[in-house]
């Protein structure tokens, strides 16, 4: 067969094809609105339409319209606990962790040389639940003599974790640090358990 009759017969496939599948090629569309160069020299330009534009934006399914939005920005006083689970998992993600891990990595490199969301939430960050507090972490005592004590025997963890995690993690939840004489704030018990 020569290149002539391959081409002849690669049409008559395509046509058959064409009309076994409902006609031939559809015209060409028309643009709505050409480009100004496109338009002859001697017309006069088209009136401006009224109707409303379409967005080329997809329209949401429902499915993502029901979704719960990230948060904004850091909660406020009293959010957090308004807050969704995918809310408070978000803000964890792009608000609390690249402040405390960093925080956390360096007050020790060595022990905390990548922390994770499991270094607070302990299986909570493995199961999805991220109960707080989280009974895995070191239980304290319940009294102030009891905090004395483990401020005299551990007294640069303490003092990490008084003065750098507490106050730094209260701000980042929205709510006012632990405070000794009102006992009001977030505190130690926000992520530890009692003894």
């Amino acid at each position: 067969m020569n290149h002539r009759s391959l081409a002849t017969l690669a049409a008559s496939v395509v046509i058959a094809l064409a009309a076994a599948c409902g006609g031939g090629e559809p015209p060409p569309a028309q643009p709505t609105n050409p480009p100004p160069s496109a338009a002859p020299a001697d017309s006069t330009p088209p009136a401006a339409s009224t109707a409303p534009v379409a967005s080329a934006a997809p329209a949401a399914s429902a499915s993502a319209a029901d979704a719960t939005p990230p948060p904004p920005s850091q909660p406020g006083p009293g959010d957090w606990d308004k807050w969704s689970h995918e809310q408070k998992l978000a803000w964890m993600k792009v608000g609390v962790m690249p402040k405390m891990g960093p925080q956390f990595h360096d007050y020790d490199a060595k022990t905390y040389d990548d922390p994770k969301c499991g270094l607070c939430h302990g299986a909570g960050a493995k199961d999805g639940t991220f109960k707080m507090p989280n009974p895995d972490l070191p239980k304290l005592p319940a009294t102030e003599a009891g905090f004395k004590v483990l401020a005299t025997k551990h007294p640069k963890i303490f003092g990490f974790m008084a003065k750098q995690v507490e106050p730094t993690m209260a701000s980042l939840l929205g709510e006012p640090a632990y405070d000794m004489k009102t006992k009001q704030g977030f505190g130690c018990f926000g992520c530890h358990t009692k003894k």
